[in-house]
């Protein structure tokens, strides 16, 4: 429920903004911080499946190609298990600052890069380096969320 209100929480701003400010991905970044505080499941089919239809949703919505964003989020969500699952336990918990900022930017990174790099020119880029300058907050804020979460658990 929380991913889907992210999903719609970042189509708003968009509208709001009237496509002349490049949102952060609030969904990717809900998605990514549910993978890393879910450790301890093995099934992660439901984060592929999540990703897809977030996707598909909002290339339909803005791009009107299907598939440039579906492929970043599945990407992104593979890449997150798989990172994830490399990591020992005793790993996740602590002094794993610079691994959760780096899945949590991929998340960023991945799905605006698709379209640019298949698209090109130098106004996709513009837009690119612009929405990573507006998600780093949005990262750092998860960041401090997931981390907080973490030394609450384990005093």
């Amino acid at each position: 429920m929380l991913l889907l209100l992210l999903w719609l929480g970042q189509d708003l701003l968009t509208v709001l903004t009237g496509g002349g400010m490049q949102i952060p991905g609030l969904f990717m970044l809900g998605l990514t911080y549910r993978l890393l505080v879910d450790e301890g499941s093995e099934d992660s089919l439901w984060a592929i499946w999540a990703a897809f239809a977030g996707g598909i949703l909002w290339d339909l919505r803005w791009v009107g190609i299907p598939g440039f964003f579906t492929l970043g989020y599945v990407v992104v969500v593979l890449i997150v298990i798989q990172v994830w699952r490399v990591i020992p336990p005793q790993g996740r918990e602590s002094g794993t600052s610079l691994i959760v900022f780096v899945l949590m930017e991929v998340s960023q990174i991945v799905p605006p890069l698709v379209p640019v790099l298949v698209l090109g020119g130098s106004i996709g880029w513009s837009y690119f380096l612009m929405q990573q300058v507006y998600s780093l907050p949005a990262i750092l804020f998860c960041m401090y969320v997931y981390l907080r979460k973490v030394r609450s658990n384990n005093p």
